[in-house]
């Protein structure tokens, strides 16, 4: 046997053990060394719902693939209500929406969503020195009802942007409390071409993230606040960069003021982020 038939031989086996290796395991080694998807769940504010009771509204959200409803105005009771609705069909409450200036958030008003993975959602329309003192008492209260405290960054309020929710954070000291970031606010106070640093800066206390279609250089909330295949910014740049920061919490939709059949707006949306997220994952 000549020298080249050694050779041919030689590289045959080589190529029989590869595809043997390949069928074994399922996988190639391009495929085996993949990084995991980036698949956040999508929940809706609930100012996008009111189309029926808390039931027919779970009943709706679990049939067209959302993990549940954010940011709620109900409290006490009527909380527990709406939680017993969506549970029932395995969906989450997950969040509410409230205000600390002065006075802490009392537990009876956020008991209900105890040891449900949730998260309170704080405003700071205006700041003293007892505010401090009172977001430090919420964090602590929420902490043993292991529910985390994130700031809401809002327009027109006295935590408006990331670095004053930041600044907020650092002088509250307290490992439940952190921050959300909101698109549409984001948008409205701070510059677009700042969103990877803002995000960076935020990411150690980053615990919840909500979005909407948007137009990139939108004044008003009517540009800001759309279905989320609407608009000019690029919903694919901010899950780019919360896939780089391994941000691991859920996505809600801002769904305030945005106008049409509020159930059509849910469903355009929700086919809308599921071709962000094939997008950002063939990346």
């Amino acid at each position: 046997m000549t020298r080249a038939s050694h050779c041919a031989i030689f590289a045959f086996a080589l190529l029989m053990l590869s595809q043997s290796s390949q069928n074994a395991t399922g996988v190639g080694y391009e495929a085996a060394n993949t990084s995991p998807k980036f698949e956040p769940r999508l929940f809706a504010f609930q100012n996008g719902l009111g189309f029926g009771s808390a039931t027919e509204e779970a009943e709706f959200l679990s049939q067209n693939g959302y993990a549940g409803v954010c940011q709620v105005f109900d409290q006490g009771a009527a909380l527990a209500k709406r939680i017993a609705a969506y549970e029932k069909l395995n969906l989450r409450v997950g969040s509410v929406y409230l205000n600390v200036n002065d006075s802490p958030i009392l537990e009876s008003t956020v008991k209900p969503l105890a040891n449900r993975d949730a998260i309170l959602e704080l405003t700071i329309q205006k700041i003293s020195p007892k505010t401090v003192a009172a977001v430090r008492q919420t964090a602590s209260m929420a902490e043993e009802l292991n529910i985390r405290v994130a700031l809401y960054p809002h327009h027109g309020n006295a935590i408006a942007t990331i670095p004053q929710a930041i600044d907020l954070v650092q002088k509250v000291r307290h490992p439940n409390l952190g921050i959300m970031f909101n698109l549409c606010h984001f948008l409205k106070n701070e510059k677009p071409e700042t969103l990877k640093a803002a995000l960076t800066n935020a990411a150690p206390h980053l615990f919840s993230i909500s979005t909407a279609g948007a137009d990139k250089e939108g004044n008003n909330w009517g540009e800001l606040i759309q279905t989320l295949d609407r608009g000019t910014f690029q919903q694919t740049k901010l899950l780019d960069i919360l896939k780089s920061l391994d941000y691991q919490g859920d996505v809600a939709l801002q769904c305030y003021g945005v106008k049409g059949d509020k159930k059509q707006n849910l469903q355009t949306s929700m086919a809308a982020w599921k071709l962000i997220l094939t997008t950002v994952n063939s990346d």
